[in-house]
């Protein structure tokens, strides 16, 4: 069956346009939503190009690898809660997991520093 889908000039030329339209698409969403966060604050392009192919993934890299540590030294965790104030894991949670999934997946386009408070927001 393979070898009639692929003999089928129909059928591929189908599936170019079909994967042209998707990637199509896919860009003006990914400029629609550059432009409009250059509307909030104008800043160079180039500072949300950074940001997009570099901070976060290397963000979402940080939160599966904090996690994986996490899990690996949660028994550790365990004799280092027994002390008051058993807040061992709380605090390695939020170091590891929390502080970069905020960077990555809750902070503004081109923001790359938290407020006093530790959120992310536009000034």
């Amino acid at each position: 069956m393979d070898d009639k889908c692929s003999d089928n000039p129909d059928f591929l030329n189908q599936v170019k346009t079909h994967m042209k339209t998707k990637i199509l698409i896919l860009a003006i969403a990914m400029l629609v939503t550059i432009n409009s966060a250059q509307a909030e604050e104008q800043q160079p392009s180039g500072v949300y190009l950074i940001d997009i192919i570099l901070y976060r993934p290397l963000g979402f890299v940080a939160t599966l690898t904090g996690s994986a540590v996490f899990v690996a030294i949660s028994p550790l965790m365990a004799f280092a809660a027994i002390s008051p104030p058993h807040d061992a894991f709380e605090k390695t949670a939020d170091l590891l997991i929390v502080k970069p999934g905020k960077y990555t997946f809750d902070r503004p386009l081109g923001v790359y520093y938290p407020d006093e408070d530790g959120e992310y927001r536009r000034h």
